[in-house]
């Protein structure tokens, strides 16, 4: 039985060495998980740091071009607003001068049938003969004139709505497609 104790006794030294070399490992292993650990914790903020950096750059970028984007708009709404401005000048000016012509061929009309008017009284010295004349051509020459003269008025104030339109139309166009 004596050499219980001598194997007890190696077995504790051989015990004591190996849990001295457990505990020895193990106080390794954790600082180096907490050195690794640390080390990590400091790359994570490394990234979230350039992460926020590139967020806010990102934003920076968007609100410019939002800024942008919106001030081009208002040139564009601005511009275009001259345009119609314009063009209802235009319309405006267009139809003075039709009224203005309207009256100076109403003026023409009236002056023509004086003149039939004085043309049929010198022509008409004598008694009327038995039945009453089918037509004067004085007054059916007047009246197509006068006939042809209103719808020339009504053609050429349409023709110049059309062209004030058209040219407005063009104008925006070409403010919008050559910018």
């Amino acid at each position: 039985m004596i050499q219980i104790p001598a194997a007890r006794a190696a077995l504790s030294a051989v015990s004591w060495r190996a849990a001295a070399s457990l505990a020895l490992g193990a106080c390794l292993f954790a600082a180096g998980w907490a050195a690794n650990g640390w080390r990590l914790v400091g790359q994570i903020e490394q990234l979230e740091t350039a992460q926020a950096r590139q967020r806010e750059g990102q934003a920076t970028a968007l609100a410019a071009a939002s800024e942008a984007a919106r001030a081009e708009e208002q040139r564009r709404t601005a511009e275009q607003r001259g345009i119609a401005n314009a063009a209802a000048k235009e319309r405006d000016q267009a139809r003075a001068d039709a009224r203005a012509a309207g009256a100076v061929a109403e003026q023409l009309r009236v002056r023509v049938g004086q003149l039939a008017a004085a043309a049929r009284a010198a022509g008409n010295s004598g008694a009327a003969g038995g039945s009453a004349a089918a037509g004067d051509p004085l007054d059916v020459l007047t009246d197509v004139l006068s006939r042809a003269d209103a719808r020339a008025g009504d053609l050429a104030e349409y023709a110049d709505r059309a062209r004030i339109a058209g040219q407005a139309c063009e104008r925006a166009y070409r403010s919008l497609v050559s910018d």
